[in-house]
């Protein structure tokens, strides 16, 4: 009897151990939480850097994560939801908290070097933002379904820009007869370039002496 008892009871916690394997049963590994999430973007936006949209796998995104193909996949379920993925978070890390930060500062000059000040320390934490940003517009002229978000970045910029280009008029800072549009223009192109020299030319030492003389000349003092 005790050993018919010892049995059962043997068999009673394996009956109860199954339903707990059964739920992990086919679900990927290290899949659940915002750490496998950050760990595929940030893969993700490596790559994407490094072979362009079109040449990127998930099952490459995977490895270097160090995770599965299904994990990816639990998580983004197709390349371009990823991308779009990476677009939000650039936009966030970026875009966003340059604009937040600019917008205590009272001088033209002030509000845009206090958007670049904000871009440089995203670059000093991580670099691939900046590649990121300059090679998905790369990407963008050739895919026409990442066009409208690559677009939709360039549109904040501009309108950052042409919001503090028209404060400035208005406060007598710059002449009232400048051409805003062709100036903002101008600015993105040369912030663009910023953020290409950021990720792919120069190191952060560089871009932070790049961006204080850029500064400068936006203040009139560099010559």
């Amino acid at each position: 009897m005790l050993g018919t008892n010892g049995h059962r009871r043997q068999r009673r916690q394996v009956s109860e151990s199954e339903p707990a394997q059964a739920k992990r049963r086919g679900r990927p590994p290290l899949s659940e939480g915002p750490s496998a999430r950050e760990r595929i973007l940030r893969s993700a936006r490596e790559l994407f850097n490094e072979f362009g949209y079109q040449k990127t796998s998930f099952t490459e995104i995977a490895e270097r994560a160090g995770l599965t193909r299904p994990a990816v996949n639990h998580h983004f379920r197709t390349k371009e939801a990823l991308y779009a993925a990476l677009f939000d978070s650039a936009k966030e890390s970026v875009v966003s908290s340059g604009i937040k930060n600019a917008a205590a500062a009272g001088s033209l000059s002030a509000r845009l070097s206090a958007f670049l000040e904000a871009a440089t320390q995203v670059d000093s934490r991580d670099r691939s933002y900046a590649r990121f940003i300059a090679a998905s517009l790369l990407d963008a002229s050739r895919h026409p379904e990442l066009r409208e978000r690559a677009c939709g970045q360039l549109d904040d910029v501009r309108g950052f820009i042409e919001q503090a280009l028209h404060a400035a008029v208005d406060s007598g800072e710059i002449r009232a007869d400048i051409d805003v549009p062709a100036v903002t223009e101008m600015l993105i192109a040369v912030m663009w370039g910023m953020g290409l020299y950021a990720g792919f030319v120069g190191t952060h030492e560089q871009l932070e002496a790049v961006v204080a003389q850029f500064e400068r000349l936006l203040e009139g003092t560099l010559w």
